[in-house]
């Protein structure tokens, strides 16, 4: 029991110290709300009312200020009262136990102050915003009248410089005065609204007449200082290269210049329309045709000196290339007597020809046209270079052909010696063969040895006709020194074996009546010598056998053999065993 009332007074003693912290709090706040009301009313915006009210505003800078004036009033009159009476109520209600209440007073009153706070700050931005306006549409009134005077005064002092521009740009200075003295009087009589509306428009149309005075003078300069000069220059000197008999090919260099005096009348049109913007586009055109025309006549004058010194280097060059091509054809001529020319040599020769007929026709034109005081000098110029590219083109392609002709009587030549070695090389094969008097000669080297002999026949045959083909003489040549190597392999093997064959047969006797295996092999290896003429397989049939009966006994006789012939043994035909 004791213990309940123990905690019952902790809970209580805990109660009222929250509330009076709770109180103390919101003490606090009250203060704090008073000193934000305080400064408040600090601001002068009973002073700031009195200002703008001197401005005389009318319109909706009128009902703008009057609004002000309400807002000032309610603040004055009803907010500020309200809120003395309700921090006087809420510091009075903190001396009690009432929490939720006062929670909600503090929250009313808070609210309240942070509203009228705002309207404050609002009312005192726009009241400095009423009077920024009147300061600045003031000034601008000083400096747009400043502006407009000291346009007029340049339209008046260099009016000549503006040329049919001149009109145009006073019946807009006009309007702008006009527009401007409406802004003025509305300035004045401080309808700042209806009068920013207007300073928008006006320093537009301001700004766009200062870029018109600013971008005239120097197209119209252009178009009636720069370009009529360079026209009557152009036309003096288009007239004087014609007395000098210049020509300009088909280029109508008159109606050139008739075409850009035209452009220049009627982009002074496009001035007194007063569009800088298109005639600026326009004047760049005619810039670039006069620089075009230029280009006409400095092209011609250049070309002058350069042709007449061309002419005799390139008449030089053509006679040279003719006498190449004379003489090349000549020499196909003679050649194509007694050679196949596979590589159409001779066309091609004709076709050059045929080229350097085109390039002198050119070139005398040119001559004549020179001399007739008709020729447009850029265009030989241009003739005069195609030719000393050509004429060299075709000098390396004549040298070329010439170079590939000119050994076909040394290859002729030598062809001749080879096939005369190639029949003593055939001739040698077939004594060497003869002279081993053997039974009979294979079938398939006798083949072969006829194939040879056919391919050197052919060659000699080909060798005789009246115009030989030295390209598939060529080609014969290697293929026969080819079929040539292989017969000389194909008669060594024949001989080798052949020999090496009959001594073994003769060293085998020793063993025919002690061996019956070297009797058996004897009698085939005689029957393949002497019946078929298999001279390599009777070789290798008595061969194994006798390394059976004696080994190395192969080897020793196939030393000594080639130890007497003093040639180098060839590949083994024989594996030898153990």
């Amino acid at each position: 029991m004791v213990g309940v009332l123990i905690g019952i007074v902790i809970l209580a003693i805990v109660v009222y110290v929250g509330v009076l912290v709770y109180q103390q709090r919101i003490r606090k706040q009250v203060v704090a709300l008073t000193t934000k009301k305080a400064s408040m009313v600090a601001i002068p915006l009973a002073d700031e009312l009195k200002l703008v009210g001197q401005l005389s505003l009318t319109g909706q800078s009128l009902e703008q200020f009057q609004q002000l004036q309400a807002d000032y009033q309610d603040i004055t009159e009803n907010r500020f009262k309200r809120i003395d009476q309700e921090l006087t109520q809420l510091l009075k209600d903190s001396r009690g136990v009432n929490l939720v209440q006062l929670r909600q007073r503090l929250t009313k009153i808070t609210l309240l102050v942070n509203q009228t706070d705002e309207l404050v700050q609002d009312v005192q931005a726009k009241l400095a915003s009423l009077q920024e306006v009147d300061k600045q549409h003031r000034e601008a009134v000083r400096d747009l009248e400043k502006k407009y005077q000291d346009l007029r005064k340049t339209l008046l002092a260099k009016n000549f410089a503006f040329g049919p521009s001149i009109d145009g740009l006073e019946e807009r200075l006009g309007q702008l005065e006009g527009n401007f003295d409406t802004f003025t009087r509305l300035t004045q009589e401080g309808d700042h609204e209806r009068a920013a509306d207007v300073l928008t428009q006006l320093q537009d149309d301001t700004t766009n007449l200062e870029d018109l005075i600013a971008a005239i003078p120097p197209l119209y300069k252009d178009l009636t200082v720069v370009y009529p000069d360079q026209i009557k220059e152009l036309t003096g000197g288009f007239q004087q290269l014609s007395n000098e008999h210049y020509q300009f090919g088909d280029q109508d260099v008159p109606g050139l210049i008739h075409d850009a005096e035209e452009h220049i009348k009627d982009n002074l049109n496009t001035l007194n329309d007063l569009r800088p913007e298109d005639a600026k586009v326009v004047n760049d055109r005619i810039a670039k045709q006069i620089d075009q025309i230029y280009d006409l006549m400095q092209t011609e004058m250049d070309a002058k000196d350069p042709v007449e010194t061309n002419l005799d280097r390139v008449a030089k060059f053509i006679a040279h290339a003719q006498n190449q091509s004379h003489s090349l054809l000549n020499e196909l001529d003679r050649l194509s007597q007694n050679y196949t020319l596979d590589h159409q040599e001779l066309e091609t020769a004709r076709e050059l020809n045929e080229q350097l007929r085109g390039i002198d026709g050119i070139y005398q034109q040119d001559v004549q046209a020179l001399t007739g005081k008709t020729a447009t000098f850029s265009q030989v110029l241009e003739h005069q270079n195609q030719q000393e590219k050509e004429l060299k083109q075709i000098e390396e392609q004549q040298a070329d052909i010439l170079k590939s002709v000119a050994g076909l009587a040394d290859e002729e030549r030598q062809a001749r010696d080879t096939l005369q070695q190639f029949d003593f090389n055939l001739h040698s094969l077939r004594r060497q063969v003869e002279n081993l008097n053997l039974p009979g000669i294979p079938q398939a080297y006798l083949d072969y040895f006829f194939v040879v002999r056919d391919e050197v026949a052919q060659l000699a045959t080909d060798m005789d006709q009246p115009q030989i083909d030295m390209e598939r003489i060529t080609k014969q040549l290697l293929i026969i020194q080819t079929d040539l190597d292989t017969l000389q392999e194909k008669t060594d093997d024949l001989i080798d074996s052949s020999q090496l064959a009959e001594q073994l047969l003769q060293y085998a006797n020793r063993y025919q009546t002690s061996h019956d295996n070297v009797a058996e092999a004897s009698q085939k290896a005689e029957n393949l010598f002497e019946k078929k003429f298999e001279y390599a397989q009777a070789l290798e049939t008595i061969a194994t056998v006798l390394n059976e009966v004696e080994p190395g006994s192969y080897k020793r006789l196939e030393d000594a053999y080639y130890d007497r012939k003093g040639t180098a043994k060839p590949k083994r035909r024989l594996e030898e065993s153990n």
